[in-house]
This record gives C-alpha cells, sequence and structure tokens, in this order.
C-alpha cells in the first residue's frame, strides 16, 4: 500500500444529515468507533476549515492518532462530489508525497 489520503473525513461526532448513513447504522456495520491508532502506511489528512460533517479540534485529534500529516484546505465545505466537487488536481501533489513517503524504509514493509 502506498498511502492514504483522506480529504475532509467526517468525524462522526454527530448525527450526519438525512441523506448520510445514521449514527447507529455506522456502528452496527463496523464504522464506528473510529480507531485511534498509528496508521501502518502514510497518510495525509486534508481538512476544510467549513466543512458541516467535521469538527477541526476532533479531526485534528484523529489525525494525530493515526500519525498523519494535515494539509489544510480552507474553506472548502466537504470535499466530495456531492458538494459540487469534480476533479481535484490538488490532489496529485499530496498523493506524489505519499508515494515518496512510502519509498521510505520505516514504510517499506508495511
Amino acid at each position: 500500500m502506498v498511502g492514504a489520503l483522506l480529504a475532509t473525513p467526517p468525524t462522526l461526532a454527530t448525527e450526519l444529515p438525512g441523506e448520510y448513513p445514521s449514527i447507529a447504522e455506522l456502528r452496527a456495520h463496523g464504522w464506528l468507533p473510529i480507531p485511534r491508532r498509528p496508521l501502518p502506511f502514510p497518510s495525509i489528512v486534508a481538512t476544510s476549515d467549513d466543512d458541516p460533517l467535521s469538527n477541526p479540534v476532533r479531526l485534528r485529534a484523529l489525525a494525530t492518532a493515526w500519525g498523519s500529516r494535515l494539509h489544510a484546505l480552507g474553506a472548502v465545505g466537504h470535499l466530495n462530489p456531492a458538494s459540487g466537487y469534480g476533479d481535484w488536481p490538488g490532489a496529485v501533489p499530496l498523493m506524489d508525497e505519499l508515494r515518496r513517503a512510502s519509498d521510505r524504509p520505516e514504510h517499506a514493509a508495511a
């Protein structure tokens, strides 16, 4: 595995809007609780200042627990197709960074 680019992930601390699964459904299908241990591969968490599905303080704590580098995007809302996003050229340099990080000895066997 090269790594993970997590683009404005929801923190799942409160109920999501109606078009998303409920907290109970997420828990029943194994999405909760969110693991809080270092990921076995390089990772970047891209954050939004105004994501309605996330809490910036909780997301920073999750990224720290995962050993992920935070990458601030500014006020971009929730970065997904339903929010009007198509191609995201800004992801390319982040994925390149993950590829370089995965070549480092500490991640080569992961």
